[in-house]
């Protein structure tokens, strides 16, 4: 697993979780307080969102250059959320009508989350940088586990600098950040899921997903040793690891059976997937926040850094064989 991989994986949790958005399946009409998503699954209580539609970019449409604030109340479920105020404006789903988290009014969006930091920050806009900082490693047991630190220095940018507000705000998303590495310590990097196609039926043991060149890839019978590499997981909950010990293709589908089966139920209109893994990260934690200042080009902006890291074990085989070249002369 490279630096590289580790850093994409990170900028790939904060962009689906600090900047989680989904689509408006039913018209949000002015008075509404419930309103109908396509998925509510990284939404929570407490947090506000953004309401945008198509609009926003063409000059003479209603919502031009406009959006709406709102604060979730509850999320009553997959498809449906609960706002603390009505809403002030009809939000329709033939103008494609989205919602999006937001902290503090000021939207993070996807272009200004960058691998590596910037001389200049070429956005007034909050923005993060993720850039790796260093690698080391210690052997935990023999034969032959590696142990690999990899650690990321991440740059949390914010406007403002003369304004109370300013700080509040950037405060709110390096604490947001902050929070939401350390509720991953079991990072997920690099991993492949796809969709099952039927829905999993507590006590049975097999599932069946699309027949592609990257699911046959990526699905098959595993043997030692690393056996345990999937999970079943929807909007409810995850399974336990898990084996595959038979495949069988037919018809366009991937029949996949189970070394045992699990007494929960695992549905598409939970959004249900089957995942492998790609690397486990044993060890994680973001174990610092410093505040302060720096200076952009022309610019002084208000920053944060924040210092993680996280282990992933690499295994190597002993003894080593060559690749067929003597290094030295032979005696």
């Amino acid at each position: 697993m490279s630096i590289e991989n580790v850093t994409d994986g990170i900028i790939d949790l904060i962009k689906k979780n600090i900047i989680a958005k989904t689509d408006v399946v039913s018209d949000i009409l002015i008075g509404d307080t419930t309103i109908s998503v396509y998925n509510s699954y990284r939404f929570h209580a407490g947090e506000e969102i953004v309401i945008i539609d198509f609009g926003y970019n063409q000059p003479g449409h209603i919502h031009y250059n406009s959006f709406e604030y709102a604060r979730i109340k509850t999320v009553n479920g997959t498809d449906s959320i609960t706002l603390y105020s009505p809403i002030q404006s009809n939000w329709e789903i033939s103008e494609k009508s989205f919602i999006q988290k937001t902290i503090g009014h000021s939207p993070l969006y996807e272009d200004n989350v960058l691998y590596g930091d910037r001389e200049v920050i070429p956005v007034d806009d909050i923005a993060i940088t993720v850039e790796p900082a260093s690698l080391g490693n210690e052997w935990i047991y023999l034969q032959g586990g590696l142990s690999q630190e990899y650690k990321l220095r991440i740059m949390i940018y914010g406007k403002c600098i003369s304004s109370d507000e300013g700080r509040r705000i950037l405060d709110r998303y390096s604490d947001a950040v902050y929070s939401l590495l350390n509720s991953n310590i079991h990072l997920d990097v690099n991993d492949y899921e796809t969709p099952i196609l039927v829905d999993y039926s507590s006590g049975t043991n097999t599932i069946i997903i699309e027949d592609t060149p990257e699911n046959r890839e990526n699905f098959v019978v595993f043997s030692p040793p690393y056996p345990f590499s999937y999970v079943l997981q929807d909007n409810l909950g995850v399974s336990c690891w898990f084996k595959f010990i038979d495949r069988a293709i037919d018809s366009g589908l991937i029949t996949l059976t189970m070394n045992g089966n699990f007494d929960i139920d695992f549905l598409l209109d939970e959004f249900a997937v089957v995942r492998r893994f790609g690397a486990y990260v044993y060890d994680s934690r973001a174990d610092q926040v410093v505040f302060g200042q720096v200076s952009k080009g022309s610019a002084f902006l208000r920053a944060a850094e924040i210092s993680w890291f996280g282990k992933i074990v690499k295994e190597h085989v002993f003894p080593q064989t060559s690749d067929g070249v003597d290094d030295f002369n032979k005696i």
